[in-house]
């Protein structure tokens, strides 16, 4: 278990236990984390239907009812990536991207399948390190790789 995991369970245990400081920590914690995804996911133009800021604030009330299986996971933050990604998915329609980015990049990622469309998302757009990508979606850090090697490689060869 991450030291991240460590203090989500610890935090998320107190929190279902009915501790309303330590939900106060589990939301602080996440914030930061959540915001950026769904920026990353939906973006924050004038042409969204919602603002990735409001989105973050609907993955987190997701999250908040998920405190009881947060707590009993040996995995909190994976869990925490799937309630948000399902979030973003149930809000904005599962888009690939952005709006933010070129509508040439997200016909890109298109070509794609959903793993390798994550990982370029949360390690190229995002910037998210492999240890984190890998974490998040419950993958080794040698397959993450793999995956974006190939990923980017099939990108590039589009491009060309």
């Amino acid at each position: 278990m991450s030291v991240l995991d460590e203090e989500l369970h610890s935090a998320a245990t107190a929190a279902a236990a009915g501790d309303r400081e330590a939900v106060e920590r589990v939301m602080t914690t996440l914030w930061p984390q959540v915001v950026r995804y769904c920026r990353t996911r939906v973006g924050n133009s004038t042409q969204v239907t919602r603002p990735a800021d409001e989105v973050a604030h609907e993955a987190l009330l997701a999250v908040a009812r998920e405190l009881p299986a947060l707590a009993r996971s040996d995995h909190p933050v994976r869990e925490v990536y799937r309630v948000v990604s399902r979030t973003v998915s149930d809000v904005h329609g599962g888009s690939a991207g952005s709006p933010d980015v070129p509508a040439e990049v997200v016909g890109l990622l298109h070509h794609l399948d959903a793993t390798a469309r994550e990982i370029v998302l949360l390690r190229v757009i995002d910037g998210l390190s492999v240890h984190e990508t890998a974490g998040l979606l419950g993958l080794p850090v040698g397959r993450v790789l793999v995956v974006q090697h190939e990923a980017l490689r099939t990108l590039r060869a589009k491009v060309a």
